[in-house]
């Protein structure tokens, strides 16, 4: 039935004074809203049970139980719940208070207590079975722990590459493994019984037996350290020992681990990398490191009138040998001549390096007995001519050498080696076996044409290299019938720099095939620009770019770019590259004549294969070498073998067709011989310096050269 509101209300405030006496008793996870309605609940059914016509009192044993399992268990906690209820109970009975209705009110409560009572009992077995099932669980984890890590040790005391042995306190083995039978190269059950005392030299065994002691007494932790110790042969082998202390459950020490690790190997090795370090492998001459730091040593411990000499031997031709009898019989012949040279100056205070591939070096300190440089060489150029044998071959090889001689301490590792390597650089540029020595003045030279050729890339960048125009002259008239463009350098510190050397330097540094199509961009823009479209362009090529097979995209991209007819563009071809076919150069021929330009060749020098090439491919210009006019023929006989040479070779080209321009010309005076000679066009000084459009060309651009 439902309740009537104010029985309604009466328990409410039952169920909250019961939730504010019962929360300070014990913790409960609940809310207080939470709480108030579970005690709520347990109220009504209290009530319900003492209004009930038949009384049965027992259900109040679940409700004592629902108080433990919603963590109702504080101390007081039962106390306060009977003390809260006995007497709500009595004012929500619809019966008058009797006796009858308080032995009701006691029957439920008791029930109560019953009920907490015996869940509290449960509550407490199950928490002891939960912690003997955990007691238990931790015990047989603990115990499978301790053989898990019995199994792991055995397994790395047995299975380590590492030599380890327990011994007792007196230094007798209790257990070895296989890994220090191994290194003591003795059957492992002859280790049994045994000291370990017995496995150190006897000189050492007191030093060691102190270490251990050391251990023993907590003086170290542990000992860590190089030993030697004796193998079953007698033999030393070194070790490295880790020795250690193991305590029994008393904290006493019961065991000394030791672990030994061999370090023979490993000692051959550092022996082999130390000679590695020192030694050319292949030769077993010094390598160029130690080289180098000999030559620093001797340079710095050098006094005043220390006089040291630096040979620096290159192989000539060396690559015959790798690419026509293999790379095994190369680095037989590459320690032959290593041999050789160490057997040379093997009663001398020197020093024998290989320094590059096929490279050598000899240092001496000159002193009484050392004989010359010259005689040096004379004995390494006669060594060296005699064949060696390798299979039924017999091969030999000769050298070029560069001497550096040096006095005093004042004087750099880098420089002195330097000077020695350029000086057999020019050896090798005269031809095989040669030898030079070095100059300071020429070394000097060509040390600061090579900082000018590297640095060439970057002044192209910075914009420091520009174009400027050589005129060509008719002979016949002084017309400036052409313009060469040509480069020059305005260098920030050398000033400018002409043509000839910029050219040069752009073929050494390969900067030829890069440097040149821009130039000739550049010079057909100019002529563009200043509304010279009929002007003659001539482009002596260089032998890199006369090789080179793009020459043909690049007029065609100056066409398309400038828009400058290709009928007045004169490409001369490098005549050595031509008549020796590097690379594309005669394949070039016939692009040029499909591009519509007029065809040259330059460096011509007379040769029947020139000849030829002028005949065959039907050349339209001929540029002489300039070493012809330098010659001065001009200022020889008439009937001199070389005017009626130089007369002859014109009077032919003239014949074949082929117009002939002479360069270099010093003066007009030999402008107007060479005129009277049939050479066609001329440049040189008697024309003026070289310089822009502006300056070079007359107001009227000449006509073209074809109409020679």
């Amino acid at each position: 039935m439902p309740l009537d509101p104010e029985r309604a209300r009466r328990r409410a405030e039952v169920a909250k004074a019961w939730a504010q006496v019962i929360g300070r008793t014990a913790y409960v996870p609940m809310t207080a809203d939470e709480m108030e309605q579970f005690l709520l609940d347990q109220v009504h059914i209290l009530a319900d049970m003492l209004n009930a016509e038949l009384f049965d009192p027992s259900p109040a044993i679940e409700v004592g139980s629902a108080l433990v399992q919603n963590d109702f268990t504080g101390p007081e906690s039962l106390q306060c719940t009977v003390e809260i209820l006995a007497a709500a109970l009595l004012l929500d009975s619809t019966e008058p208070a009797d006796r009858e209705q308080a032995n009701k009110v006691v029957g439920l409560l008791s029930n109560l207590a019953t009920g907490y009572a015996t869940a509290i009992r449960l509550r407490t077995l199950d928490q002891q079975e939960h912690i003997k099932q955990a007691l238990l669980k931790s015990k047989r984890e603990a115990e499978r722990r301790e053989r898990a890590a019995n199994d792991r040790f055995e397994e790395v005391f047995h299975a380590s590459a590492i030599g380890m042995a327990l011994t007792d306190m007196a230094g007798d083995f209790v257990q070895t493994n296989s890994a220090l039978a191994h290194i003591l190269e003795c059957p492992p059950d002859e280790l049994a019984g045994r000291n370990i005392r017995e496995l150190f030299p006897p000189e050492d065994a007191d030093d060691v037996v102190i270490s251990y002691r050391e251990v023993t007494e907590g003086i170290m932790p542990r000992i860590r350290e190089r030993r030697r110790m004796v193998r079953h042969d007698g033999t030393i082998a070194w070790v490295y020992l880790v020795i250690s202390l193991l305590r029994d459950a008393n904290g006493v020490p019961a065991y000394h681990v030791t672990m030994i690790e061999n370090l023979s190997e490993l000692q051959a090795l550092q022996n082999q990398l130390g000679q590695q370090s020192v030694r050319d492998m292949l030769t077993g001459v010094a390598n160029r490191q130690h080289f180098q730091s000999k030559l620093d040593a001797v340079l710095e411990g050098a006094g005043p009138h220390t006089s040291l000499t630096l040979l620096h031997v290159g192989i000539d031709s060396f690559s015959v040998i790798n690419n026509g009898l293999g790379h095994v019989v190369g680095d037989r012949m590459l320690q032959v001549v290593a041999n050789e040279l160490r057997d040379i100056v093997a009663d001398h205070d020197a020093v024998v390096g290989r320094v590059g591939g096929d490279e050598f070096a000899i240092l001496l300190e000159d002193g009484p007995g050392v004989p010359h440089y010259q005689t040096l060489i004379d004995r390494i150029n006669e060594r060296l001519s005699e064949p060696t044998f390798i299979g039924d071959t017999g091969v030999a090889v000769c050298v070029s050498i560069g001497v550096a001689q040096h006095t005093g301490r004042a004087h750099s590792r880098l420089d002195l080696l330097r000077a020695a390597n350029s000086a057999m650089r020019r050896a090798k540029a005269v031809g095989q076996r040669q030898w030079e020595v070095h100059n300071v003045h020429e070394d000097a030279e060509q040390k600061e044409l090579l900082a000018l050729t590297a640095a060439m890339p970057g002044a192209w960048e910075m914009g420091e290299l520009d174009c400027e125009y050589q005129p060509v002259i008719d002979l016949a008239d002084n017309r400036v019938v052409a313009v060469e463009v040509m480069l020059r350098w305005d260098h920030p510190t050398q000033g400018m720099i002409g043509h000839d050397r910029c050219r040069d330097m752009a073929e050494s540094a390969g900067m030829s095939l890069t440097i040149g199509p821009w130039a000739a961009m550049r010079a057909c823009q100019d002529t563009v620009d200043r509304g010279n479209r009929d002007v003659m362009l001539r482009f002596r090529l260089t032998e890199m770019q006369t090789s080179d097979g793009n020459v043909a995209g690049v007029i065609n991209h100056l066409v398309a770019k400038t828009g400058l007819s290709p009928e007045r563009m004169e490409f001369a071809l490098d005549a050595r590259a031509v008549v020796a076919n590097r690379g594309e150069a005669q394949s070039n021929i016939q692009s040029l004549r499909d591009n519509g330009v007029l065809i040259g060749l330059h460096e011509f020098t007379g040769s029947q294969t020139e000849f030829a090439l002028v005949e065959d491919e039907e050349i339209q210009s001929v540029i002489l070498a300039g070493s012809l006019v330098t010659k001065r023929p001009d200022l020889r006989e008439p009937d001199s073998l070389v005017a009626k040479v130089t007369r002859d070779m014109v009077r032919n080209l003239r014949q074949a067709g082929a117009a002939v321009s002479v360069v270099d010309v010093p003066t007009t005076q030999s402008a107007a011989w060479w005129h009277a000679l049939g050479a066609t066009y001329g440049q040189g000084d008697f024309t003026g310096l070289p310089g822009d459009l502006d300056s070079v060309l007359p107001e009227r651009p000449a006509p073209s050269v074809n109409g020679a």
